[in-house]
């Protein structure tokens, strides 16, 4: 599974870890969110599915999302910007797709911390957000998409204007979406009337999700 320079790492690693507080002081479930952190660092587990790290392991996809969470929250902590950027990327991916349509879309999220980030992000701004079938399918509208993103930029309705002005060439669309007498979410709500194809949408994605990086 490790290459010989990982193997040796892994143990440089692990051997720090597991003396850090004295020995013998880490319980099983510890070492094993130990164990599940490093192996999740090499390149033969790191960014791969539940289903190929549960096979990989031998453990039921339940528990890849457990140690997952948990290994996230002690040893890495998520980058909240950086989660959002990549499900951003994800989702203008999936609108490219042909069956793309009714003004959701529909994006796989298994991480557990992704989905943690998500649904708090989500929370924080009131917006909903629809599952499928299982809590790893989510719908939710590119509009609703871009406020939450926007949200997490510095300066919100600076970012949001900049992005309508360089994103939408119709001076008169422009100035129906920033009218200052709006509140932000009017503005939002304004930007989803006016802008509703395909093309415009991912375009504004685009825009408000390389400004998170």
């Amino acid at each position: 599974m490790l290459t010989e320079a990982q193997y040796t790492e892994f143990g440089k690693k692990f051997v720090e870890r597991f003396l850090a507080h004295g020995f013998g002081t880490m319980t099983k479930s510890e070492i094993d969110v130990l164990v599940f952190h490093l192996l999740s660092e090499s390149s033969e587990l790191g960014n791969k599915s539940n289903y190929h790290i549960a096979n990989k392991l031998r453990i039921p996809e339940s528990k890849v999302k457990t140690m997952r969470l948990n290994a996230a929250l002690k040893y890495k902590p998520a980058n909240h910007k950086a989660v959002l950027a990549n499900i951003v990327t994800r989702v203008t991916h999936e609108m490219l797709k042909p069956e793309f349509g009714g003004g959701v879309v529909t994006i796989t999220v298994e991480n557990p911390v992704e989905l943690r980030e998500l649904e708090f992000a989500i929370k924080n701004i009131g917006r909903n957000i629809e599952y499928g079938l299982n809590k790893e399918l989510l719908k939710i509208s590119p509009i609703a998409l871009f406020e939450l993103v926007v949200s997490n930029l510095e300066n919100p309705e600076r970012e949001f204007k900049f992005i309508v002005q360089a994103q939408i060439a119709d001076k008169e669309k422009q100035k129906k979406i920033i009218d200052n007498t709006l509140s932000f979410r009017q503005k939002l709500n304004k930007l989803g009337e006016e802008v509703s194809d395909k093309s415009g949408l991912i375009g504004l994605l685009g825009a408000a999700g390389g400004a998170l990086v």
